[in-house]
């Protein structure tokens, strides 16, 4: 539940930047339709294209009934599809993006 709750924060955002707006009714209209709908098709876009990049086979990914002693940034789908690609960097670059992004999530 932690982790999808800091994924919704951009709602309280809207309203902290409403009280702030000369004219909230006009300005904050298209920021409230949006607030919800750009993450939720973001996910999903995501999730399909990392979908198409790697199998539910994989022995790399994340397997929550199984033992596993080794839980890095490694096992994350996006790793194993940049990985995949031949990309060397990039895995490093995400690992530390992902970090920054729920550390300051909070």
């Amino acid at each position: 539940m932690t982790l999808a709750t800091f994924a919704y924060t951009g709602g309280d955002m809207v309203m902290v930047a409403a009280g702030e707006a000369r004219r909230p009714r006009r300005d904050l209209t298209a920021a409230a339709k949006y607030m919800y709908l750009v993450p939720v098709c973001l996910y999903v876009l995501a999730s399909f294209l990392v979908g198409l990049n790697v199998n539910y086979l994989d022995p790399r990914l994340y397997r929550l009934h199984e033992t596993q002693n080794d839980i890095t940034g490694k096992l994350s789908p996006f790793i194993i599809a940049v990985q995949r690609a031949g990309i060397p960097f990039l895995p490093g670059f995400l690992n530390a993006c992902f970090l920054f992004s729920a550390h300051t999530a909070t």
